[in-house]
């Protein structure tokens, strides 16, 4: 599997993370709920395309990849938690079916739809960060980095 791959799905995941604190969070403030319920959508498929690529599969041009998610992380990685897998599915199921009436104003959501929206949003994130492994891997990268930050603040100290 190339590496390139590998860090195009981290950088999807990234993204996706970025959208829910900026775009739905801010949404959800500024009482916006049809747009909350899209943006937890894109937070989904976002994050659910980059563990597909992550695990080295070219994703299906459509808005729920659960499925297909679900199915090569069974053959991949044997230890998927089915629970866990099975919310996942029920998540971007429901958000992809109510993408199109959040965008189209063909349903007014309410804030506890936001709400929910934007929780499933963050646990697909979650779940997918730690099904792949890279939750751990970015608290070693974290740890790493802050034994060069305060390197670094000790030999700009020194001068």
């Amino acid at each position: 599997m190339s590496e390139s791959m590998q860090a195009a799905g981290r950088k999807l995941i990234t993204e996706g993370e970025r959208i829910l604190q900026r775009d739905v969070q801010g949404a959800l403030n500024e009482k916006d709920f049809n747009l909350a319920v899209r943006r937890a959508q894109e937070v989904v498929e976002l994050a659910l395309k980059g563990a597909l690529k992550v695990l080295g599969v070219d994703y299906p041009k459509v808005h729920d990849v659960a499925p297909v998610f679900s199915e090569q992380l069974r053959q991949k990685r044997n230890s998927a938690d089915a629970q866990v897998l099975e919310r996942i599915e029920e998540i971007s199921l429901w958000l992809a079916q109510a993408r199109a009436p959040a965008f189209y104003l063909e349903r007014e959501y309410t804030s506890e739809d936001a709400q929910q929206a934007s929780q499933d949003a963050g646990f697909v994130v979650e779940a997918v960060r730690s099904l792949l492994g890279l939750a751990d891997e970015e608290k070693k990268n974290e740890s790493t980095n802050e034994g060069e930050d305060s390197t670094e603040e000790g030999n700009n100290t020194a001068s």
